[in-house]
């Protein structure tokens, strides 16, 4: 849903915190840079890296606007650290595969000029519950091969190729992939099957840019839970080998508010977090947070 802002930001003094990950993406913008940027609009700038602890801090205090220059990571943390819902949020897609701005339609950088009069569309997020306990997630909730693939993965390719480096490991796991036994409940109705991966997705983006939930909204309060059967295999080698970031996968999509998982035996995600199963079967519940993120998106 988009809404405009009572007043268009940019025409008296912003309280603005600027939130900036400094190992992003290429390394620009830098700080000095995005500071000069903002003051010359007139906001009244507070940095803060995402690489210093006290980011958590400046996220529960009040702003009247939130910068966030960097990745999916850095907006997951502010997704989990700011307190105040309603403050309106800026997005600079600097980071790798910037799934959480792709899927708000944020596909290229623009200056932050271009964002004082834009609208404010919904970001919803997820709370995936069990025995971590209550943990907030924006992308992506999963089990099988992409969770898999994750723990195993080893250190991180240059920035440049990790989207397509991580989209090639994931093709070569999927090709000798064991189906996994899933139980997973979609508003009551329970699913029980042999699956290559299912996925909560609250994005139509996740992983290494790859349109999992091709139709998905990120404010319809609906996860999109995507399943990939034995049957698909090769149907998905081939979608990966394509344009996964353009064309629909090969997958079996239901939505739902309520989504229970019945968790044993492999890894399980949350965003980009890996759990182990825990000694025995446990339940993880996944949910909507009550407030959702307020994105300014440019038309």
């Amino acid at each position: 849903m988009r809404t405009k802002l009572s007043r268009p930001l940019g025409r008296s003094r912003i309280r603005t915190l600027l939130l900036h990950n400094p190992a992003s993406g290429d390394g620009l913008p830098r700080a000095d840079q995005l500071i000069v940027e903002a003051c010359k609009l007139g906001l009244l700038v507070s940095y803060q890296s995402t690489k210093e602890p006290r980011y958590k801090v400046a996220l529960r205090q009040g702003w009247d606007l939130v910068v966030v220059a960097g990745g999916d990571g850095t907006v997951a943390k502010v997704a989990r650290q700011l307190r105040y819902r309603k403050t309106p949020i800026i997005i600079l897609p600097v980071g790798t595969a910037n799934n959480i701005a792709r899927s708000l339609g944020l596909v290229s950088k623009q200056p932050i000029a271009n964002y004082l009069t834009a609208s404010l569309r919904d970001l919803n997020v997820g709370t995936a519950r069990g025995p971590w306990g209550n943990l907030a997630f924006v992308e992506s909730v999963g089990l099988g091969a992409i969770a898999d693939a994750i723990s195993q993965s080893e250190n991180k390719p240059p920035k440049p190729f990790r989207v397509t480096t991580g989209r090639d490991e994931l093709r070569d796991y999927l090709k000798t992939a064991e189906p996994y036994h899933v139980e997973i409940s979609v508003d009551g109705k329970v699913y029980v099957g042999e699956f290559l991966f299912v996925e909560v997705m609250n994005l139509s983006f996740s992983g290494p840019k790859l349109a999992l939930a091709f139709s998905a909204s990120p404010d319809d309060r609906l996860f999109d839970v995507v399943f990939l059967s034995e049957q698909e295999r090769g149907h998905m080698l081939d979608w990966l080998a394509g344009h996964p970031d353009e064309t629909p996968p090969p997958v079996a999509v239901h939505r739902g508010r309520k989504i229970s998982i019945k968790w044993f035996g492999r890894p399980l995600r949350v965003d980009d977090c890996v759990y182990f199963h825990p000694e025995t079967t446990s339940k993880v519940k996944i949910r909507f947070q009550s407030k959702s993120l307020k994105i300014l998106v440019p038309a």
